[in-house]
């Protein structure tokens, strides 16, 4: 009896591994079939390599542009900043008098 009790568990764990089993296959083939749909439209390494080439150009370009941007408003505002000093007249020219010559 002792052996008869054991099969029957061992029998109704099987039942329950089948049973998850037929669920898992199940689970994988709705696994696969979204990936399969994904898999199209996933990006390649050559992507990835336009991608990090046109990233590195906008941002050298965008520090370039920034540096010139940066040394244009800081030479506009040091010549315009200070004002100029207007040119002075020419100072009023020395008159000597001499007495006259005897």
């Amino acid at each position: 009896m002792d052996t008869d009790a054991r099969l029957e568990k061992i029998e109704s764990r099987l039942d329950k591994l089948e049973e998850f089993a037929v669920e898992t296959r199940e689970r994988l083939a709705k696994i696969e079939a979204r990936l399969d749909h994904i898999e199209a439209t996933m990006v390649t390494k050559e992507d990835l390599a336009v991608l990090t080439a046109t990233l590195i150009k906008w941002i050298v370009g965008m520090f370039i542009g920034s540096g010139i941007a940066a040394i244009t408003i800081m030479t506009f505002v040091l010549n315009n900043a200070v004002p100029k000093a207007s040119p002075q007249p020419p100072p009023a020219p020395i008159i000597i008098q001499m007495p006259p010559y005897k």
